[in-house]
């Protein structure tokens, strides 16, 4: 398949970079202590918040951080910069789908960051009893569901991007996505949101990105719960593909550039 090459191409480009893996990996190892730390003395004076225990609390917030670089890598940036300074004209003169370009191009860089930082991550984690690997099923669904997140955060990011072919700006934007970190279970599970923002937050697309994948890890989604979150997961990431290619083509039509 010829949009494998620019996988393969973005991945083994990341390899050129050494000083910016070891800062990223020694960043991710600070991050995961500082948030052992801070759940550790939330949890001090009681074993269960909101119906999750430290275990799961745990597993939940060290596995996001094994993770982060693989479901939080925004295309909607390079894409901004193409059409604001007007090289978008050389990426729509290729004999390839832009969309589909930058999908697979962008899973190259999320598995670069994968593979060099969360992997090892992982290993440190593991052999140090902090985390512990689930049963092979739930490692597979587990995989299963976190490829749905990459797909819907490169969507959303895409979305985002689209948007700039009609404001000529991103004001605003990045300030949008924020919230949408924040909807994606992130930063904490959503079952610490009170009702009305966690019916919110079930409702949209995003908490596929991170609370699906995370809470199949960690257990906080019960087993008899996989299979609809799993539904949800697909539903939404079937949707925002198609968004992407209606707004795309769209955008494409009537494509003005900025600055080109």
């Amino acid at each position: 398949m010829k949009y494998l090459a620019y996988t393969r191409c973005e991945f083994l480009r990341g390899f050129r970079y050494r000083a910016n893996y070891c800062a990223t990996l020694g960043g991710a190892l600070i991050m995961v202590v500082i948030q052992w730390s801070l759940w550790t003395a939330v949890y001090r004076n009681t074993g269960v918040i909101a119906g999750i225990s430290l275990g799961s609390m745990i597993s939940y917030t060290m596995m996001g951080r094994v993770v982060s670089g693989f479901l939080s890598e925004p295309v909607a940036l390079p894409a901004g910069k193409r059409i604001w300074s007007g090289e978008i004209v050389h990426d729509l003169v290729k004999p390839a789908d832009l969309h589909f370009q930058l999908l697979f191009q962008n899973l190259g860089n999320a598995l670069f960051k994968l593979v060099s930082t969360g992997l090892p991550l992982l290993t440190v984690l593991w052999l140090t009893g902090v985390l512990k690997v689930p049963r092979l099923p739930v490692l597979a669904v587990f995989v299963v569901s976190m490829l749905m997140g990459y797909v819907t955060v490169f969507s959303t990011s895409f979305l985002s991007a689209v948007v700039t072919f009609h404001t000529k700006s991103r004001v605003g934007i990045d300030h949008v996505y924020t919230v949408v970190e924040l909807l994606s279970g992130m930063y904490f599970p959503l079952d610490f949101f009170p009702g009305w923002l966690r019916t919110v937050a079930d409702f949209l697309p995003f908490k596929s990105i991170h609370y699906v994948p995370l809470g199949i890890w960690s257990g906080i989604i019960a087993p008899g719960a996989v299979a609809s979150s799993l539904r949800h997961q697909l539903i939404w990431t079937m949707l925002m593909v198609v968004a992407s290619r209606i707004l795309w083509s769209g955008a494409v039509r009537s494509l003005t550039i900025q600055g080109g």
